[in-house]
C-alpha cells in the first residue's frame, strides 16, 4: 500500500513518529490514525519515496456520462454471454447432429467421435 502523494507519505511519516513516541499528535487526525491503523501498514504508507509523486491527489468529479461509460465497460461481457448464450443449445444439438451421408465412428487414437465428412 504505496502512498498516492506527498502529503499523504508526510501524514504517515507523522503518524508513525507518534506510534515510536518521537512525536507528540500535532492534529486530531494524526493522534486518530496513530491510534486506529496497525503499525505495518502505517510503515508501507510512510516509506513511500517521493519520485514521481504528485504533491496532492487530484479529484476528479464523475459526470452521469462517465458513470454509464463505466457500467457499459462492466457489463459488455455479460451482455455478450447473454446475448449468445441464449442459443447455446440449439447451436449444440446443430453441432451434434449428423448431416445426410455422415457417420461418426470412433478414433482411438484421437480419443473421439470423427465424422467421415471431414
Amino acid at each position: 500500500m504505496p502512498a498516492v502523494s506527498r502529503a499523504q507519505q508526510k501524514f504517515f511519516g507523522i503518524v508513525r513518529a507518534i506510534q515510536k513516541g518521537e512525536m507528540a499528535p500535532t492534529t486530531p487526525e494524526t493522534a486518530k490514525a496513530a491510534a486506529d491503523m496497525k503499525k505495518s501498514d502505517v510503515k508501507k504508507f510512510a516509506s513511500t519515496k517521493h519520485k514521481g509523486l504528485p504533491d496532492k491527489k487530484e479529484v476528479k468529479e464523475e459526470t452521469k456520462y462517465d458513470r454509464y461509460d463505466k457500467e457499459k465497460k462492466k457489463f459488455a461481457k455479460s451482455d455478450n454471454r447473454m446475448k449468445f448464450g441464449k442459443f447455446y443449445d440449439k447451436a449444440k444439438e446443430a453441432r451434434d447432429s449428423l448431416r445426410p451421408g455422415e457417420v461418426k465412428r470412433y478414433d482411438k487414437e484421437k480419443g473421439r467421435y470423427v465424422s467421415n465428412k471431414g
